[in-house]
């Protein structure tokens, strides 16, 4: 459906309508949900069935590609998460593609030669330990007992 926001008076100012994309998201029915209310006080349901209203201003692409972009957006929004607290990386340092690829792909390097050392998963702690054991703020005894303690 394409509608335009805003009450009869600044509907004017509005430059383009908008499409709405009603998609419904068909749950794990054998998962159950726990029903809380977040810190933002919206509600939660315990139903794993729902109903989403998405608005976009895309005309040019079809409602499977808008939901597909939504649902990889949660994908994107963890990268970036990782990328700035286990990584370490909490801005850029360019803002050239060329240099936006060069750091991402710096920290892939360095989240792989992590997990090929520790046998682990990179978290923060191991890359804070890194980190101070090529500054000279901590020994190898220390950067060997934690590495130590996340492969028990």
């Amino acid at each position: 459906m394409v509608v335009r926001l805003g009450s009869k008076g600044k509907q004017d100012d509005l430059t383009q309508p908008v499409r709405v994309i009603e998609i419904f998201h068909k749950g794990d029915s054998s998962k159950p949900r726990k029903s809380r209310v977040s810190s933002k006080k919206t509600f939660r349901t315990t139903e794993s069935d729902c109903t989403f209203l998405l608005v976009t201003d895309r005309m040019d692409l079809s409602a499977e590609i808008i939901a597909l972009i939504y649902r990889y957006r949660w994908q994107i929004e963890l990268f970036f998460r990782w990328f700035k607290c286990i990584l370490g990386c909490t801005h850029l340092i360019s803002l050239s593609k060329n240099g936006v690829s060069i750091q991402v792909y710096c920290a892939f390097i360095a989240s792989m030669l992590i997990t090929l050392w520790t046998g682990c998963k990179p978290n923060k702690r191991t890359f804070e330990m890194l980190c101070f054991y090529f500054s000279g703020w901590a020994s190898e005894e220390e950067l060997a007992q934690h590495i130590q303690k996340l492969k028990d």
